[in-house]
């Protein structure tokens, strides 16, 4: 896990949203191998193994061989140039991510990805069925179809004004996004700047990082 990226990550329980604390035990770099990260609000604590943070019990898809024609498609859908943007992968999109990161700048932060993608070198990984990210804290957004439409749901507050969102289409595009291009197997829409798309959140405080 990339150390500044614990900031766009928040705890999933029922409560204000609320930043997480990193207490590292290893690191290599600036990504975290092993260590915790907590909720100060409901002491809550997510594990870090192998660069990985484990907030529950999700599944990841068998292995799936990396595809270039398909990390090229996502890198130039959603503009991936800047780096300082990041990406949120979500599902079998994050078996492209090595790919990615060797055309694009931008750090990748990927959700339940198939087996076998490891964290490092620009890729960040998370279990979760829920989506434990901070408002308006994604550039970019790739969805699988087997993702819920209650992570659908959230992820609206979670990309920002004037970025965009990839899917299927085996998925309606949401109603939150207006769509921009579509082919036989892809949608791409965009948030447009300025969209409401949730109820104001309450003021959080940024993250700290400790060692112990």
């Amino acid at each position: 896990m990339f150390i500044p990226l614990v900031d766009s990550l928040r705890c999933p329980n029922q409560h204000d949203e609320t930043w997480l604390v990193a207490s590292i035990d290893r690191a290599e770099e600036r990504d975290i191998k092993q260590g915790l990260l907590g909720c100060p609000s409901c002491y809550a604590e997510y594990p870090i193994v192998d660069g990985i943070v484990r907030f529950d019990d999700a599944e990841r898809a068998p292995f799936t061989a990396p595809d270039e024609r398909e990390a090229t498609r996502i890198a130039a859908a959603l503009d991936l140039t800047d780096p300082r943007m990041t990406a949120l992968l979500i599902g079998e999109w994050g078996a492209h991510a090595p790919l990615i990161r060797a055309m694009s700048p931008v750090q990748l932060l990927l959700v339940n990805p198939p087996a076998g993608v490891v964290s490092g070198d620009g890729v960040s990984i998370i279990l979760a069925t829920s989506a434990p990210l901070a408002t308006a804290s994604m550039d970019a957004i790739a969805i699988d179809a087997a993702v819920s439409d209650a992570v659908v749901a959230r992820l609206s507050a979670a990309l920002r004004g004037g970025r965009r969102m990839l899917g299927p289409v085996a998925r309606a595009v949401p109603t939150f996004l207006k769509e921009l291009v579509r082919d036989d197997e892809v949608w791409v829409a965009e948030l447009e700047p300025g969209a409401v798309t949730s109820a104001p959140v309450l003021p959080t405080r940024r993250s700290r990082t400790e060692n112990r």
